[in-house]
């Protein structure tokens, strides 16, 4: 993973302050690389560096920056010039559920999800992926979900959203192969996080029975990115989750699984 004895790659992670972008940085740093840890909540943050450095002798910058914002990969990408940063290896974790009521009521929130879903996602990977094809050297490693292949009654943004991820990232892994640029998109299931609680999003018992460990996840995608492959969907667990998903919801049983999904939510309550 070195490009030299002297010289460590260097990580770039989006959402890193918690969940599978923290599992990702810890896996990174214990694989050798330096990291630059990006997330709103710097607490956080430094907690995850305090964490990685007692346990590996590796640099990790810690960066506070709301992906929200239609400028925030511009100003990340300036953050690394100015600190004369080479990003060798970006991770575009950072991702947010929202409810279809949400949705239904804010415009700014919709705004908000597809902002960081695809325009700073698409921006950094273009920002950075220049500079990698400069260097004939890179890997990217976007996060997008099961839920890309689905229609999905709970929210109309998420999955449309993380569709566009999948898409995108396998654009680039066909036209960037030439430039040594190695991109893969991962495409998880269920993953025993806060993430779930931290959106109030519901999940059917069927699910939170099958979710996958963050580090196991990290893992699986980090190893799919390095041998480059094009798309992985980590576990045995989240492949039959994407398999049953596909199969129960679609465009003529939306309806019932509409039906289904919120009676089953409502009774939870």
């Amino acid at each position: 993973m070195q490009k030299n004895a002297e010289n460590r790659l260097t990580a770039l992670i989006t959402g890193a302050s918690s969940g599978l972008g923290e599992s990702i940085a810890k896996n990174l740093a214990a694989r050798g690389a330096d990291l630059i840890l990006v997330s709103e909540n710097l607490a956080e943050l430094e907690r995850v560096k305090n964490d990685i450095s007692v346990r590996y002798p590796r640099t990790v910058t810690v960066l506070k920056m709301d992906l929200f914002n239609r400028d925030s990969a511009d100003r990340i990408h300036d953050f690394c010039d100015r600190e004369k940063l080479a990003v060798d290896i970006l991770v575009n974790c950072a991702g947010i559920f929202l409810n279809i009521e949400r949705e239904m009521r804010s415009i700014g929130c919709i705004e908000n999800v597809v902002n960081l879903h695809v325009l700073s996602l698409t921006k950094l990977c273009f920002l950075f992926g220049r500079s990698m094809i400069d260097r004939s050297l890179g890997y990217i490693l976007n996060i997008s979900s099961i839920a890309a292949e689905f229609p999905d009654p709970a929210s109309l943004t998420y999955g449309p959203t993380k569709r566009y991820i999948l898409s995108f990232s396998e654009a680039l892994h066909c036209e960037w192969k030439q430039h040594n640029i190695k991109v893969a998109c991962l495409t998880p299931g269920g993953i025993r996080t806060n993430f779930f609680n931290a959106n109030n999003v519901f999940l059917p018992s069927i699910i939170r029975h099958m979710l996958l460990s963050p580090d196991a996840c990290a893992e699986i995608g980090l190893n799919a990115m390095f041998n480059g492959k094009a798309r992985v969907t980590p576990g045995i667990t989240g492949k039959l989750q994407s398999l049953f998903l596909k199969m129960i919801s679609r465009p003529s049983t939306y309806p019932i699984i509409k039906r289904t999904y919120f009676s089953m939510k409502n009774r939870s309550h």
